[in-house]
């Protein structure tokens, strides 16, 4: 199983996933409805783009309070929402970890990543890594890998830097 990973070093916060992202899954480039967000943080008096997506956690809260059973994991290992079952109760919206999910604006139910369903590629990872590659596919089991190595070498970077 695959995962979507950022780096937050490569994102200029163009959003250019977002309305990808709504243009595959709504025909429309609206970033309002798209299934990945980039919002905007202050640290230290600049402004960062962070990307909010979902983790199709292994232990999924969506899931554990649903009442009515709508967040499903399909064959591929990804967290899905049955908009057949959903009754637009936002407890998935509440409970998500990373605030991953948002009741459609319209639909009135839950919206997440479904990774696509049904395309070979994820859009907005294509279309990121053509421009700048933040958004990248890592396999699942070097997900944690790559973050260590990745804290482990701007820890050495500072130390350099104060040395």
């Amino acid at each position: 199983m695959e995962r979507i990973t950022w780096d937050r070093t490569k994102c200029v916060g163009c959003r250019m996933c977002e309305g990808v992202c709504a243009l595959t899954h709504e025909g429309e480039f609206n970033p309002t409805k798209a299934r990945i967000k980039i919002v905007r943080t202050v640290e230290d008096g600049q402004l960062f783009p962070v990307a909010v997506f979902c983790l199709h956690c292994e232990v999924p809260y969506c899931q554990a309070v649903c009442p009515v059973g709508a967040p499903y994991r399909d064959e591929r290992g990804a967290m899905l929402i049955n908009e057949k079952n959903c009754i637009g109760c936002k407890l998935c919206e509440m409970a998500c970890p990373v605030g991953a999910i948002a009741v459609h604006p319209e639909k009135r139910v839950a919206a997440k990543c479904d990774w696509c369903k049904g395309r070979e590629e994820r859009q907005c990872v294509k279309f990121c890594s053509q421009r700048y590659a933040a958004l990248s596919l890592l396999p699942a089991e070097k997900v944690g890998k790559a973050l260590a190595r990745a804290k482990a070498e701007k820890f050495i970077n500072l130390a350099r830097v104060e040395a």
